[in-house]
């Protein structure tokens, strides 16, 4: 039994002293560096879609009518204006028609005027029986007349007023026949002007559906002839944009794409429209975006596919690092070299007093400051970004952080108790237009052999660069990559 106890100890004895022989060897080897130097350069955010040219606006031209198409004036491409004839359904059934209901109204005139006639007829009749009572009613009176002729000359007069009505009546009703078969004159007159289909607006033939000797056939809708595009001078992309990336795109932002046709030309537009209905297919939703481009020398043509960048912001001249050094960690040996004591205050970082200052050029210029009110907060930024820098390195924790942001406070209670009311209120506006919501992230530097970490707010990013807003000065070398150097 001993003497397996002692093999066990002398075992683990000796994995021990493998493991710390390894790790002393791990933490002494020499490591390869690969650091970048922070640049300015321009950052664009873009969203990446594709989408569909289209004319601004087209009208399908159809036709009310039936027939065969007699005339075709029109063909692909043609520019056509408002009102010029595109094509001509054959007539001559139309035209019969309208002569056939031209001559319907002369009749309906000729029967008014039959009908005026006999009115005129019965007025006369009337004025000869009334005249007729008259006399006999006068001889019954004197005692040489019959009261039989009196009667008989009465009813004749009442038959006389009644023909007269019947008379009126009728050239009434003859003038309503005259209306309606002027009526239907002015339809057949209308549809032989249908036979010509004419263009309702200026643009371009886009497509054509018929051709000449083609029957078509009006019945319940009207057959589509011709598409017209409305002034391709000016295009729209309707474009599909994610529901991840739709929060960043906002009308007028400036839009660069290209078309397979033209692969090495770069178009520009602008956002004019964010639709609101979503479009949700296979489980991906997409919000339409249309885009407005100008299209003077007519090369984009309607149904190409765009290839679209939307660029959802731009930075100039700003500090930026490659986006690897922000995936960067030590790790490994690298572990063994991270700074304990204290953190880099060279030329990497921006020094308190650059900062101090940049900040006091700022308001300088923005508020307007003079002498005597820049002279009065120029102590109170300096303490207080001393007492930032004081609060130790970047990524130190909470409380750091609220070391930091007292300070700023102290500062805005500093810039309240000598700038006047106007110009504070300037400031609070400047401070609320400031990005709020940058991203926080830690950079690693190597200087004389250790790691420093730097606590940094990024801005705008790209697919190879990021740019940082706050917390490192343009040459710094940031870390991208280690590797452990061959023996």
């Amino acid at each position: 039994m001993g003497t397996r106890w002692l093999t066990a100890l002398l075992v683990a004895g000796l994995a021990a002293g493998g493991g710390y022989y390894f790790w002393q060897q791990r933490s002494s080897a020499t490591l390869d560096v690969q650091t970048v130097a922070a640049t300015r350069s321009d950052v664009r955010r873009i969203v990446s879609t594709s989408g569909t040219v289209r004319a601004l606006g087209t009208v399908e031209i159809g036709s009310q009518l039936s027939g065969n198409i007699g005339e075709l004036n029109a063909d692909f491409s043609s520019e056509v204006k408002q009102g010029q004839v595109l094509a001509r359904i054959e007539p001559s059934t139309f035209a019969t028609r309208v002569r056939e209901e031209e001559a319907g109204v002369a009749i309906a005139k000729a029967n008014v005027a039959l009908q005026e006639a006999s009115v005129a007829r019965a007025e006369s009749n009337l004025h000869k029986t009334e005249l007729d009572l008259a006399r006999a009613a006068e001889l019954v009176r004197k005692g040489v007349g019959a009261q039989a002729v009196l009667d008989t000359t009465t009813a004749a007069q009442q038959s006389a007023t009644a023909d007269l009505a019947i008379a009126k009546a009728q050239v009434e009703n003859a003038k309503a026949t005259l209306e309606q078969r002027q009526a239907t004159l002015d339809s057949a007159r209308i549809d032989l002007e249908r036979t010509y289909i004419r263009s309702p607006i200026d643009g371009v033939v886009i497509e054509r559906t018929v051709e000449a000797g083609q029957t078509v056939a009006a019945s319940m809708t009207a057959p589509k002839l011709f598409t017209i595009a409305r002034d391709l001078a000016h295009v729209q992309i309707e474009a599909q944009v994610d529901e991840a990336d739709i929060g960043q795109v906002t009308s007028d932002n400036a839009v660069t794409f290209t078309v397979d046709a033209y692969p090495d030309v770069t178009f520009k537009g602008k956002v004019e429209q964010i639709r609101l209905a979503p479009i949700a297919l296979n489980n991906v939703v997409t919000y339409t975006v249309v885009i407005a481009a100008d299209n003077p020398l007519g090369r984009l043509l309607p149904g190409m596919t765009a290839n679209v960048e939307i660029v959802t912001g731009e930075h100039k001249d700003v500090v930026v690092v490659p986006n690897e050094a922000l995936r960067f960690q030590p790790r490994g040996p690298a572990q063994a070299a991270l700074a304990r004591d204290g953190w880099s205050t060279g030329a990497v970082l921006a020094p308190a007093g650059d900062r101090g200052a940049r900040l006091l050029e700022k308001l300088r210029i923005q508020l307007e400051l003079g002498e005597e009110e820049l002279g009065k907060i120029s102590t109170a930024l300096e303490a207080e970004f001393a007492a930032i820098k004081n609060a130790g390195p970047p990524g130190a924790g909470a409380a750091q952080e609220d070391m930091r942001e007292q300070a700023r406070m102290r500062i805005a209670k500093v810039l309240r108790a000598v700038l006047t009311p106007e110009k504070y209120k300037k400031y609070e506006e400047m401070a609320r237009q400031r990005p709020g919501g940058r991203r926080r992230a830690t950079l690693w530097t190597y200087e004389d052999g250790a790691f420093w970490p730097h606590e940094v707010r990024l801005g705008l990013a790209d697919g190879s660069v990021t740019e940082v807003a706050e917390g490192l000065a343009e040459g710094a070398q940031v870390v991208v990559r280690v590797r452990e150097a061959a023996p």
